[in-house]
């Protein structure tokens, strides 16, 4: 098969013709009829063929026409290879009616068609592979292992002859891109890859491929106990015999009630009629009640309960939810799989995710983490750093620092572990870690990515370990610096340990390996974060249908289960017997390796290398007592000493200190086991031991079991027992018992760092200054000791879209919703000061994940805005933005905005509740379904109309600040209660739809003995529809046919002089106010008409550069601001503008 350009690629085979066949359509254009079977095919400035005959074909690419014609080998061609006007062939020759590998490598050249002087290769070619930087350089292989490299102009010089050590034979042979590596596949299975550099490269830029998703179709097996409806059926033209016609169907109703025993025992029969007393068990003319339903797993959704709030339910109408907290003790050893074990998944409603209760699984102090996310099967493990104090502190201790890595996976962990300690107790979600985990090349090469859609036959148990080892190891190159460098118990920095992960999980070894032959030693330092055990092979191997019970009596007959101290033994004093390269004997050699334990690490981790699916028969024998059932086999505390190279593992309580060496004691922390109820996907849950000094309230024990977002309090039997095969341990954590001062990591710092406020990022290489809509936070702004006010508001872009599933009722069901990514973040300044509603926040966050939809009518956002090569906007990464938000959420600002709890998931940032202010809350009444639009709230109240056509997220912020603002009003007038209710009666007259330009009457509706109300919240400036001026009302003098007039002055930009304060009325007026307010109206008419008019159309839109604003309706004026939201502080403090009523 070869490429050639245009959607069209061309194929041969085992036939006689070529074909061209166009990818786009999936049709064949074109066919080319051949003498032979093309057996390899290359395309160049012409199509090279090579056939079954060994003959060189060479074909236009346009018309595939045969052009030349040349005899290469007697028998078939096996390899061949261009570069530039060189060809390179190896096939087969015929001998004595046999084939044979020809021993010559056959070149020509082009553009001669002529060949020239063969390369000579007395094992045999079978492969070739031009060099791709070096165009007359091929490599040469053969099925034995042997590879050459020589230079085709030069064949006296430069040959180099390499083999590969290996018993079978070679059937593939590739060379990188990069010219750096080769790479020889043998029959068993084993890449045998060659460099010419100890740090090679497989291409300049490697990128991760991902795999196409094949559709498997559906197996069906039926058996004798198997209903016939389990066999699909074909689609039928005609009407099948199944189908009744509808006269012959009628609904028949419930099924009656059972009659009691006690009437069927006393009743006699008359004729065919029964007679019985009644028993009284229910009234006269009752109705049965319902049958009881069964109690349900799940919880209902949060509208559910407030709808039965706000209604009301019938009392055993609604089955009881089940209590995951009601499970006392539990013993694991009887085979039932408790239900807080169980796999546990979200449900969606029509409102999403947020609808969904996490509370009915969690009655603890501690966070869970959700399950929605891919690769969340790293939940179990992030519960168990987390609860690992000295990780902890690093995490943390490395977010207070600048990191300049885009996709860290310490800063994210810090951010996470921030989160799960300011939980308390509510759900908490992985993303932004997870999201990072997914970026990075290595991990997708090792296969650490949960399918996306796992079966019964996913092994998380190996993918947990295989990520416990690649996480460890990615933290150690992000701290391996100079900036986390432990500190030792007097405050000196050590120098002994390279990085701060090698002092807490590094088990300092020293690796010695002894030639056979010529007994040389050589030694090596290491420091392995992880420890593999190593499970003692079995005389006979387990049945792949034997159960653990029948596997337990065999095995007690035969041998005694190994104890945990035993198999901890074994993998550490292991010896291992290889062929290495002796740099001595120049030769491999056999080998044998020890390992020698040099210091014990403060924090022992242990993959425990036990595949659930293929159980190892000693192992499945050590998890169980001699009843078959789950045993304690696991310690909870044991000491490691060692002495001269001789390891002792002691299973008392205290320790043993060796008359020389090391000695350490252990404490079991964390266990992280699989769990996998028959017929179900597997998953991981982690128990986990609570420290001490944690809060914990009114419980019995300190151990917790995480389950996703299931946390519950459990035994310490239930931790180390692993019954059966539904429960397998996968992961242990011991930590060292503290008996002398250890390292301690520097903690992070009290107060937050802002210089990253008061610092200008962009990563946009065409960021224009007139979309630049902010001004930086200036360090005198910030007052630790009071907390600061700031309006938010975000933007998203959808990267996925939501997965929906049509019932057969006609109704819709949400199976997954929209995966969303922030876009635009604004943060505003909300104190009082001449910066009021200020942004210094305006960031655009790019994303390197493809956007599906960027939901412009939503957000605003365009394509290309989030793009670094386009973008005109300030752009920044998420981690900067997410560092911004951190801060600010450290400082102890006060958030103000509409709908943040989404916002905040979303963001995946917790902020405590005390610290957010959310207009969507405060105007809802809360026996009340519906949450009230910012749109309607803001043309009710502030009688503006906003998002029209589009959002913008520093117009939202700002107009929800200034509801904020209005709703402090209220409430110092004791109108908030009587306002709020009218808002409702509002919304279900309009349909909850605003009326553009008609507003409702503003609040007060019934003023003071003047008539006139508090200073109104002035309209924030350069929001469209703002109605800030002054309405005059004026009652006509008379009986039943007085009049009333109305009279609005139109909106200013400037303050009025005509409005006053409450108490600066003037005394002409006080004295008679109803006939002075159509004068005072004329007045304000007349100062009106002299100031500086603005109309509509022309008034600052937030987007796009600002257009210079008309003094009058002919005269313009140049445009002198910086930019729309610079706001010059006044010389003086303006007089409030009033809006005056008259009383009722």
């Amino acid at each position: 098969m070869a490429l050639m350009g245009n959607a069209e690629i061309v194929v041969a085979g085992q036939q006689d013709k070529l074909l061209a066949v166009n990818i786009i359509r999936g049709v064949i254009t074109k066919k080319v009829e051949t003498e032979s079977e093309i057996v390899v095919m290359k395309k160049s400035r012409l199509l090279v063929c090579g056939s079954t005959r060994g003959d060189l074909i060479l074909s236009d690419p346009r018309t595939l026409s045969e052009e030349h014609r040349i005899q290469a080998h007697t028998g078939t061609i096996s390899d061949l290879d261009v570069s530039g006007n060189l060809i390179v062939t190896c096939g087969f020759s015929e001998r004595q009616g046999t084939l044979i590998i020809d021993p010559l490598v056959k070149v020509y050249d082009m553009r001669t068609m002529r060949s020239l002087a063969p390369i000579p290769f007395p094992n045999g070619p079978s492969f070739l592979k031009m060099h791709p930087k070096l165009s007359t350089t091929v490599c040469i292989a053969s099925q034995t292992g042997q590879f050459q490299l020589c230079d085709i102009g030069n064949l006296t010089t430069g040959i180099q002859f390499y083999q590969i050590n290996t018993n079978n034979y070679v059937n593939c042979f590739d060379i990188s891109f990069t010219g750096e590596m080769v790479a020889l596949g043998d029959s068993s299975n084993v890449v045998h890859v060659w460099a010419d550099k100890t740090e090679p490269q497989m291409n300049h830029f490697s990128s991760p491929v991902s795999a196409p998703t094949i559709q498997m179709p559906p197996s069906v097996v039926v058996g004798e106990g198997d209903p016939l409806s389990s066999v699909g059926m074909p689609y039928y033209q005609e009407q099948i015999l199944s189908a009744w016609p509808a006269k012959t169907i009628f609904p028949v109703g419930r099924k009656p009630e059972a009659i009691p025993t006690a009437i069927l025992d006393n009743m006699k029969m008359i004729d065919f009629v029964g007679y019985a007393p009644n028993p009284g068990l229910r009234l006269r003319n009752q109705a049965p009640s319902l049958p009881k339903v069964a109690i349900r797993d799940t919880p209902k959704f949060r509208s559910e309960q407030q709808k039965e709030i706000y209604f009301g339910k019938r009392k055993g109408s609604i089955p009881v939810a089940m209590d995951y907290e009601g499970e006392l003790d539990v013993d694991l050893s009887t085979g039932e799989i408790p239900k807080h074990y169980k796999r546990v998944e979200i449900k969606y409603s029509k409102f999403g995710v947020e609808d969904f209760d996490f509370g009915f699984y969690n009655k603890t102090l501690f966070g869970g983490l959700e399950t929605h996310i891919a690769n969340s099967y790293c939940n179990a493990l992030l519960q168990t750093l987390f609860f690992t104090p000295l990780l902890r502190s690093l995490a943390k201790a490395h977010i207070g620092q600048t990191c300049l890595r885009e996709n860290c996976l310490t800063c994210e962990l810090g951010f996470l572990f921030r989160m799960l300690e300011d939980s308390n107790g509510q759900n908490c979600q992985a993303r932004n870690f997870l999201r990072a985990f997914s970026t990075i090349p290595q991990a997708s090469a090792l296969g650490l990515f949960e399918p996306d859609e796992p079966d019964v036959k996913t092994m998380y148990s190996s993918l947990i370990q295989n990520f416990n080892r690649f996480l460890l190891e990615q933290i150690h190159q992000e701290c391996g610096s100079e900036r986390n460098i432990p500190v030792g118990p007097q405050g000196a920095l050590s120098t002994t340990s390279p990085s701060p992960i090698q002092s807490i999980f590094g088990m300092k070894t020293a690796s010695v390996s002894v030639c056979g032959q010529c007994k040389t030693e050589e030694e090596r330092i290491t420091y392995p974060f992880v420890l593999d055990l190593t499970w003692p092979k079995s005389a006979t191997g387990p049945s792949a249908h034997q159960s653990s019970k029948t596997l337990h009596q065999h095995q007690t007959k035969s041998q005694l289960p190994m104890s945990f101290s035993d198999v901890l033994k074994a993998t550490l004093s292991r010896e291992a017997h290889n062929r290495v390269w002796c740099s001595h004997c120049q030769q491999y050699q056999p080998t044998t390796s020890r390992k020698t334990l040099q210091e014990l690490p403060l924090v022992l981790s242990i993959n425990v290398g036990v595949n659930p699916k293929e159980l190892p028969a000693v192992s499945a024998g050590m998890f169980l007592d001699e009843n078959g059932k789950g045993s304690e086999w696991l310690p909870h505390r044991f000491t490691l000493s060692v002495d001269e190279g001789n390891i002792q593992v002691h299973m008392n309580e205290g320790p043993i200190e060796p008359v020389s060496g090391i000695c350490a004691e252990y404490e079991l922390t964390s266990v992280v086991s699989e769990a996998q109820c028959p017929g179900e996907v597997a998953h991981l849950v982690s128990h986990v031991k609570v420290r001490p000094d944690a809060e914990i309230v009114d419980e019995r024990s300190p151990w917790y079991v995480f389950n996703d977002f299931l946390v519950k309090n459990v035994q310490e039997t239930e931790v180390t027992q692993f019954p059966s095969s539904w429960k397998v341990p996968s992961i242990f954590y011991y930590s060292k018992v503290n008996t002398k001062p250890s390292l301690q990591f520097p903690e992070a710092p009290q107060s937050p760092d802002t210089s990253i406020l008061h610092t200008d990022l962009s990563i946009s290489k065409y960021r224009d200054p007139n979309f630049v809509f902010y001004q930086l936070l200036r360090p005198e702004e910030i007052n630790m000791d009071k907390p600061m006010h700031i309006a938010i508001d975000t933007e998203f872009v959808a990267l996925s879209r939501e997965e929906t599933e049509i019932r057969s009722d006609g109704t819709k069901s949400l199976l997954r919703p929209s995966r969303m990514s922030l876009a635009r973040v604004s943060v505003l300044r909300g104190d009082d000061g001449p910066l009021e509603s200020v942004p210094f926040i305006d960031d655009y966050i790019a994303t390197s994940e493809p956007v599906v939809d960027y939901l412009t009518e939503f957000s605003g956002i365009q394509p290309g805005d989030l793009d670094p090569n386009q973008s005109k906007h300030t752009l920044v990464p998420l981690k900067v933005a997410y560092k911004r938000l951190r801060v600010l959420v450290d400082m102890g600002c006060i958030f103000v905005g509409h709908g943040l709890r989404q916002d905040f998931r979303i963001i995946n940032i917790l902020v405590p509740p005390e610290q957010v202010k959310d207009t969507v809350d405060i105007f809802h009444i809360k026996n009340r379904q519906r949450k009230i639009s910012l749109r309607f709230l803001v043309w009710y109240l502030l009688h503006q109309d906003i998002q029209s056509e589009t959002h913008n997220s520093i117009e939202d912020a700002r107009t929800a600040l200034a509801l904020y603002k209005k709703y402090l009003e209220l409430e110092e007038n004791g109108l908030f209660k009587e306002v709020l209710d009218d808002i409702y009666n509002e919304g279900r007259r309009t349909n909850w739809k605003p009326i553009p330009g008609q507003f409702p009457a503003p609040w007060p509706r019934v003023g003071g003995p003047y008539g006139l109300s508090r200073p109104g919240t002035p309209a924030a400036p350069g929001i469209n529809g703002g109605n800030s001026g002054i309405m005059a009302v004026g009652l006509g003098a008379g009986g039943s046919g007085s009049s009333c007039s109305i009279a609005i002055a139109p909106q200013s930009t400037t303050p009025t002089p005509m409005s006053l304060p409450d108490q600066q009325l003037p005394e002409h007026l006080q004295l008679n106010p109803v006939m002075q307010l159509p004068q005072l109206a004329q007045q304000q008419q007349q100062q009106q008409q002299q100031q500086m008019y603005i109309p509509p159309q022309q008034r600052n839109s937030f987007q796009g550069t600002p257009q210079p604003m008309p003094t009058s309706p002919t005269q313009q004026v140049p445009h002198q601001t910086p930019h729309p939201y610079y706001q010059p502080p006044q010389p003086a403090q303006p007089t409030p503008q009033h809006r005056m009523y008259h009383p009722q």
